[in-house]
């Protein structure tokens, strides 16, 4: 799939933004070290393996690359999973997904 400009899209992202910028900023003791993440893990895992969604959502909320495709915020000191999981981030992002980009045939994304 593929990101287009449609307000639904605009929408999508910016849910996504606001999930990953909460997560990020719940713990404070971890901010000024900051987080690191595989770019490729976060795409696949958390935007349906759309990388022009998951870069705008890493950019909406501060990351930057960091080469070996990795992208930090801060000092990306920590990786992301310090602060949540990947299975409880997977659900959430799923349901968010299925907001807005539906799937027809009732058939589950992991399929």
């Amino acid at each position: 799939m593929t990101i287009e400009d449609t307000p639904a899209e605009k929408l999508l992202a910016s849910e996504l933004a606001m999930l990953l910028g909460n997560i990020t900023h719940r713990l404070k003791r971890y901010q000024t070290d900051g987080f690191r993440v595989c770019f490729a893990e976060f795409a696949a895992r958390c935007c349906d393996d759309d990388s022009r969604l998951a870069r705008r959502v890493l950019l909406r909320t501060g990351w930057v690359p960091a080469g070996d495709g990795e992208w930090i915020v801060g000092k990306g000191a920590h990786p992301l999973t310090k602060v949540t999981d990947w299975e409880t981030l997977d659900s959430i992002c799923e349901t968010i997904l299925d907001t807005y980009r539906p799937i027809e045939d009732g058939a589950s994304r992991a399929a």
